[in-house]
């Protein structure tokens, strides 16, 4: 029946003289700019907002991202665009940056630590701004890791070349660049690739090496109140160090567990690459590949007192 009234519409449109005006526009509801208000959930629209709403960067965020690239180009051989720098912070791959040092090097990138100019313009000034130690007119982030006196940098950065040196790869020369470009810095072969394990391990060594001295610096500067007799001690700032590394190869390895990490798990051939290459040296300090221990010769194993 259905089909015969088909028929019958179908014929008597045929035999008009005049056919029917049909609107063959989209209509207003479809030319609609944007999305409707009740399709939307919050997060879309704040994420809309912020899109709409374009910052011009800080001065000296891009002072800090462009002194970054220069070391990235200078050591890898090409210039990355800036967002890759704040992607790397925040999706931490292959888990070679930690979140604490994310949040430190975003910080740093950003020139927000309170160091140094930071007190420019504030009534403590003169009181802040300098490293009177050192008599540095200026306590800057680039002082604090590779210059000042108080925080053991020299002691930190020898172990650290030290550790380095046994994967027979020259040691590069540091600046503050390479620190706040660290995400993005390669190793590379003789051949031009990239030695991804090697890669991971400088990654992972610069990272800790400078968050270590940050720590040193703030716990002198703030817990100890600037005091010249209440510097670190050389046995204790080793002892940190070594169980930050020792750390970190430890959680490497137990990260490899896919049992327990499923897909999130890393690879375990990434892991034994990035610490295969460090054996014995004459500094006395044992690698443990196999079991991700790190150990110091001497009184510099452990701080003084039980289970410290």
């Amino acid at each position: 029946m259905g089909n015969e009234s088909a028929d019958r519409l179908a014929a008597s449109g045929a035999a008009k003289e005049t056919p029917d005006h049909i609107s063959l526009s989209k209509g207003d509801r479809l030319l609609a700019y944007g999305a409707r208000l009740s399709a939307l959930s919050q997060s879309e629209f704040y994420r809309g907002v912020r899109q709409l709403k374009v910052q011009e960067p800080r001065s000296r965020t891009q002072r800090m991202v462009e002194q970054a690239e220069l070391a990235i180009e200078a050591m890898n051989g090409y210039r990355p665009h800036p967002s890759k720098l704040w992607l790397n912070l925040k999706r931490r791959k292959h888990g070679t940056l930690t979140q604490k040092w994310c949040a430190f090097n975003w910080k740093a990138l950003n020139g927000a630590h309170k160091v140094g100019e930071f007190w420019k313009h504030t009534p403590v000034s003169d009181r802040y701004m300098p490293c009177t130690s050192c008599n540095a007119p200026i306590e800057s982030l680039e002082h604090i890791i590779f210059e000042c006196r108080m925080t053991n940098q020299e002691l930190v950065w020898k172990l650290a070349r030290d550790l380095w040196n046994r994967t027979s790869v020259t040691f590069p020369d540091l600046n503050l660049g390479i620190v706040l470009g660290i995400s993005e810095i390669d190793i590379k072969r003789e051949d031009g690739s990239t030695d991804r394990g090697l890669t991971r391990l400088f990654r992972i060594l610069i990272s800790e090496t400078v968050y270590l001295i940050w720590l040193l610096r703030c716990e002198w500067r703030i817990s100890r109140e600037a005091d010249p007799m209440r510097v670190h001690p050389a046995s204790e700032v080793t002892a940190r160090w070594n169980a930050r590394i020792g750390r970190r190869m430890r959680m490497d390895w137990n990260l490899t567990n896919q049992a327990i990490h499923k897909t999130r798990a890393l690879n375990k051939s990434l892991v034994q690459r990035t610490w295969n290459r460090l054996r014995l040296s004459e500094t006395g300090i044992t690698v443990n590949v196999s079991e991700g221990v790190l150990v110091g010769s001497g009184a510099a194993e452990r701080l003084p007192g039980r289970n410290r």
